[in-house]
């Protein structure tokens, strides 16, 4: 699965108020590594960031650059930068919300998880799959050089996602921790969460974890089960995972 003309040269623009940022991608790669390369540190370190097209169409960071051309017809995006407070106070870690990982084979994984394991497929695009079980998700990445945000090696885990209570305040407690992280501590919007990535460095290894904060409107299950835990949670089989672009 890849995106057309993957290689292809792209300029891509962020428009924050009244000032143009630029920078040259390829079609294959996606808007979260083009926003550090052309917005200014200033701009995304300590910041919540959203994307829209002029038309008003919402754009996440994990888009191909290449999708945004094909499907929206721009490759620029009106961008909106929001310091983030971080209020110090209590939060909690309420547990896994997926776990993603890199495989070798993309489709017979994904084949084997819905065939074998009777896991729902949420979301199949050049990006990612995303299979669900309900209350959890695994999210499988491609590996390769060329694979977004990846090591390159298959079977590693991806990164490590866990939904917390109050997302500022894990924040404030992160700022506290940053001689044990590496981070630029943005804050990404998707339609159905906040989301922060930062890097934790074991001996040769280095894993990504995700903190996010469901939207409120998100979150939760119909059938009432684990009401203290799954109030906060995104319901995976609630709907296809992310933007769905047509082949």
């Amino acid at each position: 699965m890849a995106v057309a003309r993957k290689s292809e040269s792209v300029t891509i623009a962020f428009v924050i108020d009244a000032e143009r940022y630029e920078t040259t991608m390829t079609r294959g790669d996606i808007v979260h590594l083009a926003m550090h390369k052309a917005l200014p540190t200033e701009l995304t370190a300590g910041h919540r960031t959203t994307f829209r097209t002029a038309a008003g169409q919402e754009v996440f960071a994990d888009n191909f650059i290449g999708d945004l051309a094909d499907h929206y017809g721009t490759t620029e995006l009106i961008t909106t930068v929001d310091a983030i407070a971080g209020k110090p106070g209590p939060w909690r870690n309420l547990g896994f919300d997926h776990l993603a990982i890199t495989v070798a084979d993309r489709n017979d994984a994904r084949n084997f998880l819905h065939d074998v394991l009777k896991m729902r497929i949420m979301r199949d695009d050049p990006h990612l799959t995303v299979m669900s079980s309900g209350h959890t998700a695994l999210f499988l990445f491609d590996a390769g050089p060329d694979a977004p945000l990846s090591s390159g090696g298959a079977s590693n885990v991806h990164h490590i996602g866990f939904v917390v209570d109050d997302l500022e305040a894990a924040y404030a407690h992160l700022q506290e921790q940053k001689h044990r992280l590496s981070s630029d501590f943005t804050l990404l919007e998707r339609d159905e969460r906040w989301s922060l990535y930062f890097f934790y460095r074991n001996g040769d290894v280095t894993f990504m974890i995700q903190f996010s904060t469901v939207k409120e409107s998100w979150r939760g299950y119909p059938d009432g089960t684990d009401p203290e835990f799954a109030r906060w949670l995104y319901d995976y089989s609630s709907r296809p995972y992310g933007v769905q672009f047509d082949e």
